[in-house]
């Protein structure tokens, strides 16, 4: 009887609970993913979105929400970063301990972010953390900032990163970036569109294969290859001198932000996990824990098997890791395995990002409520990122906004962190004392001297980052204005 009644508007204006049985709820999920006109009124009717927020509101379970931290967290970061950092600090020895720095600051955000978790289970990350704890204007500026820079334009950055993997493993193929960019962008936010949450399967897959690949080769590096490959003390001492500590530091600690950003990604779907409270926090930990780990290990063995050299200013490092231990043709073969797994990472994005947007469109609503039901993601709105990505990847206006990246996603968990000194963020009878007063000042002291020093190595880029600021707060006063 409910698949009849849903096959037109005017049919489904009055679904009664008592239809909804297991059976005819997974008839309709494919079709709520498809459609929004699932509408009821009074005691035991639906009204428009409800259908959709329970099958979204706890499909999600600690091992899928910590490979969404993995999957969010592996990315172009890991992968370019590393020979940028070492022409700015010069010292191998420099580069690893920033790594480790920048592992343990986003190991202390995530215990954070946890705490805050507990009083808020609900999607939006920091766009509705900052609404409740300060002002509905700052959320809604972090929610901007979070949609546009962080997952249209990364998912951009991503999948220019893929089709110059996919290049290295095709080297006689001739493929422009931007197409192979473009179709990579629609194949997942296709997969998404179509499949919803059952693309997570696919995803959860992916970001396990980009995992064992970098895994495989860490490992092969430290037991196998050890030996065979090792840098000469004369290579080393030359090295050996780092940069004085000042702007450079700053930078290059950005980078690392960058490359670990996404240890947040949690709190997105925090709505969608079974048992918010304890798993938003247990996710967000394991899974930066993991990286971590493996974020160390693999510069370990860049820094211990290649002259910093053949690495100073070097985008594709783990390529050329891989060509120094296998050859040309290995290299090629892990270049095209890389370049399928980043997949993963615009799989993470297309999940997230229209997420943040759904939960900021129901705040403009005017039935809006706070009983914590996740707003409905309908297909539009994953196509409307992956559209803002098609836009930058063909214009080429991608370029500054990831520039300004490190900066903007460093700022607004430091004001989320500070959040758990206001008197609304209602923690209390829990043992709080280290979080306030050891795991929340480290976390923004260390974060605000970090953008203070990146700031002023690349002041151009913190004037862009401000512009955007007040450009998300004039599209904020506009969509008030006209709501």
């Amino acid at each position: 009887m409910l698949g009849m009644s849903v096959s037109k508007r005017d049919r489904a204006s009055e679904i009664p609970l008592e239809y909804l049985s297991i059976k005819r709820l997974r008839r309709c999920r494919v079709l709520m993913l498809h459609t929004d006109f699932f509408w009821f009124y009074g005691h035991g009717h639906m009204r428009h979105g409800e259908l959709g927020s329970l099958f979204m509101r706890k499909h999600l379970n600690t091992f899928s929400a910590t490979f969404l931290i993995v999957a969010s967290m592996l990315g172009t970061g890991i992968l370019t970063t590393t020979g940028i950092m070492l022409s700015l600090l010069k010292a191998p020895w420099a580069v690893l301990g920033i790594w480790v720095a920048g592992g343990i600051l986003a190991w202390i955000g995530a215990w954070c972010y946890g705490e805050l978790a507990r009083t808020m289970p609900r999607n939006g990350g920091e766009a509705t953390i900052l609404r409740e704890l300060f002002s509905p204007t700052l959320g809604e500026i972090a929610g901007w900032t979070s949609f546009v820079v962080a997952f249209a334009a990364g998912n951009a950055a991503s999948s220019l990163a893929l089709a110059a993997y996919l290049g290295e493993a095709l080297p006689g193929a001739s493929l422009r970036p931007q197409v192979v960019a473009c179709g990579a962008l629609l194949l997942v936010t296709g997969l998404h569109g179509l499949l919803g949450p059952m693309a997570l399967r696919i995803q959860t897959l992916l970001a396990a294969t980009k995992f064992s690949l970098l895994a495989g080769l860490t490992l092969y590096g430290i037991f196998l290859a050890a030996p065979a490959v090792a840098i000469q003390p004369a290579e080393s001492a030359q090295v050996s001198q780092a940069t004085a500590f000042g702007a450079p530091w700053g930078l290059a600690m950005m980078l690392v932000m960058f490359a670990y950003s996404g240890w947040n990604a949690a709190i997105y779907v925090a709505g969608e996990i079974h048992d918010p409270t304890r798993n938003v926090r247990r996710a967000m930990m394991v899974g930066t824990t993991i990286i971590m780990l493996l974020y160390v290990a693999i510069n370990a063995v860049l820094l211990t098997h290649l002259p910093a050299q053949e690495l100073d200013g070097v985008g594709p490092v783990i390529a050329v890791l891989v060509k120094h231990l296998f050859g040309a043709q290995a290299s090629a073969v892990f270049s095209g395995l890389v370049a399928f797994a980043l997949l993963s990472s615009l799989g993470v994005s297309a999940f997230l990002g229209p997420r943040v947007l759904a939960t900021m469109l129901e705040w403009f609503g005017k039935e809006h409520s706070d009983d914590g039901m996740p707003a409905v993601v309908t297909p539009r709105l994953v196509w409307l990122q992956a559209g803002l990505s098609i836009l930058m990847v063909m214009t080429g206006s991608f370029v500054q906004i990831l520039t300004v990246m490190g900066f903007l996603l460093g700022l607004f968990p430091i004001l989320c962190v500070l959040g758990l000194y206001r008197r609304s963020c209602d923690l209390e009878g829990r043992p709080l004392m280290l979080v306030r007063y050891v795991f929340a000042p480290l976390f923004v002291g260390v974060s605000t001297v970090v953008l203070i020093l990146g700031a002023a190595q690349s002041p151009h880029e913190v004037g862009i980052a401000l512009a955007l600021v007040g450009m998300f707060f004039l599209a904020r006063a506009g969509m008030r204005r006209f709501a």
